[in-house]
C-alpha cells in the first residue's frame, strides 16, 4: 500500500484554459492528499477529493484561497489554526490510520505584512515560521500518536544551485524539523536528477522515520516553455510505502 502526497502552488488559478490544463495534470498524478496554495475555488477536484480551505484571501477575487487541502481520503476533523488565512490543518482518516495534514503559505521575501508600515525584506517570515513551527508542536501534542505531514508553500529552497529565503530562515526550519522528528522529502538531493531547472521551494515534510520508504515520484515546471504558463512555481508528488 502507498500513499501519495502533492503540492503545488497554482499562482491563484485563473483562467479557464489554465485551470482545465492544471486540472488535468492534477489528476494524472493521482495523489490522495493535495496541498493547493494561491489557489482559488475554480479550480476544484471535488469529484474525488474533500476539500479543506483556508478563509478567504483578503484581497483578489471571490473564491481566492492561500491553500486548501484536497484529500481523497475521509476528514476526521478540522483542526483549529491560528491563521485561518495562510494555514489550515485537518485529521484525515488514511488507510494507514489517523493522519495530521497542515497546509502553508510561508511568506516570501517581500511580503509587507498587515502592518501600517511595510515589513522589510523577509522579516515576515523570521516571525510567521518560529509561530507556525510552535503549531507544529501544538498539533503533535494535541494528537499524539497521529503522524504530521505539513506541505505548501515554504518559500525557500533546501539544497540545490538556485538559491531563494535566507540562512537563518532555512536554519530555523531544519532546527524545527529535527526537534519534531520530521524530514523534507523534497530536498533537491531527493529529486530525480535533470527534474527541475532549479530547486523547489515548495515542500512535503513526513516524519523523518518516512524517509527511508518515500520518494519524489513527480516533479514539473509550472513553466517549461511549450505551452502555457500554468505557474511561476514547480508542483511535486512524493509516495511513501505505508
Amino acid at each position: 500500500m502507498t500513499m501519495r502526497f502533492g503540492t503545488w502552488n497554482v499562482e491563484y488559478a485563473a483562467g479557464v484554459d489554465k485551470n482545465a490544463k492544471r486540472l488535468a495534470r492534477l489528476r494524472a498524478e493521482s495523489a490522495d492528499v493535495w496541498v493547493l496554495t494561491e489557489t482559488h475555488d475554480d479550480l476544484h477536484l471535488s469529484e474525488s477529493h474533500v476539500p479543506i480551505r483556508t478563509l478567504q484571501r483578503p484581497i483578489g477575487r471571490a473564491g481566492g484561497r492561500w491553500t486548501t487541502i484536497w484529500s481523497r481520503w475521509p476528514v476526521l476533523q478540522q483542526i483549529d489554526v491560528e491563521d485561518p488565512v495562510r494555514t489550515v490543518a485537518a485529521l484525515l482518516d488514511s488507510p494507514a490510520g489517523p493522519l495530521a495534514v497542515y497546509g502553508t503559505v510561508l511568506p516570501w521575501h517581500t511580503d509587507p505584512g498587515s502592518g501600517d508600515v511595510p515589513a522589510k525584506n523577509w522579516s515576515e517570515q523570521d516571525r510567521v515560521l518560529p509561530i507556525q513551527i510552535a503549531e507544529w508542536h501544538a498539533i503533535r501534542a494535541e494528537f499524539s500518536d497521529v503522524p504530521l505531514v505539513v506541505a505548501g508553500d515554504l518559500n525557500m529552497n533546501l539544497g540545490g544551485k538556485h538559491y531563494y529565503g535566507t540562512k537563518r530562515g532555512m536554519g530555523a526550519l531544519r532546527e524545527g524539523l529535527v526537534a519534531l522528528e520530521l524530514g523534507c522529502a523534497t530536498e533537491y538531493d531527493r529529486l530525480p536528477v535533470g527534474a527541475l531547472e532549479h530547486s523547489p521551494i515548495d515542500h512535503v515534510v513526513v516524519p523523518a522515520a518516512w524517509l527511508p520508504r518515500t520518494r519524489v515520484v513527480s516533479a514539473w515546471e509550472g513553466n517549461d516553455g511549450t505551452g502555457p504558463r500554468l505557474s511561476d512555481h514547480s508542483g511535486l508528488v512524493i509516495e511513501v510505502d505505508a
